[in-house]
């Protein structure tokens, strides 16, 4: 399962991260997909409904230290935090054990919170049919 955190900036904006390919990592589709549909919106080409506007949404591969996300979650700016995989599609992790303590972190009613649920709508769509993409091919016979 790869992992993503979402946080808000200062100025607001929605940072959505995850750890790069650095050799620790394992380049998992799901992630290569929800990377791929989430620059597409950030970028413009598609525009993913209940996602922050493209110029308050960014995408980054960058190292997450358990640091950053506990003070981060005391500060109330991580948003949300998830992980990816072919099973679970997106799963969002509520709370993270670290030195001895919970990390609580916040989800929407459903479990799902605002950067998750819209994701996983537009990727299971894709994967159902529901919404064309060049990643879905039907099969006829």
């Amino acid at each position: 399962m790869n992992a993503f955190a979402v946080f808000e900036q200062p100025d607001g904006v929605i940072e959505l991260a995850t750890p790069p390919l650095d050799g620790l990592i394992l380049p998992g589709i799901t992630r290569d997909s929800v990377l791929a549909l989430a620059r597409e919106h950030q970028y413009g080409k598609s525009s993913i409904p209940d996602l922050p506007e493209q110029s308050r949404f960014i995408v980054s591969e960058r190292q997450i230290p358990m640091e950053e996300v506990k003070k981060a979650a005391l500060a109330g700016t991580l948003v949300e935090f998830f992980g990816t995989g072919t099973a679970a599609v997106i799963s969002p992790v509520s709370r993270i054990g670290y030195l001895g303590e919970d990390v609580h972190i916040p989800t929407g009613p459903d479990g799902m919170g605002p950067v998750t649920r819209p994701l996983w709508k537009r990727l299971v769509d894709i994967q159902t049919g529901v919404l064309p993409h060049p990643w879905s091919v039907a099969v006829t016979e």
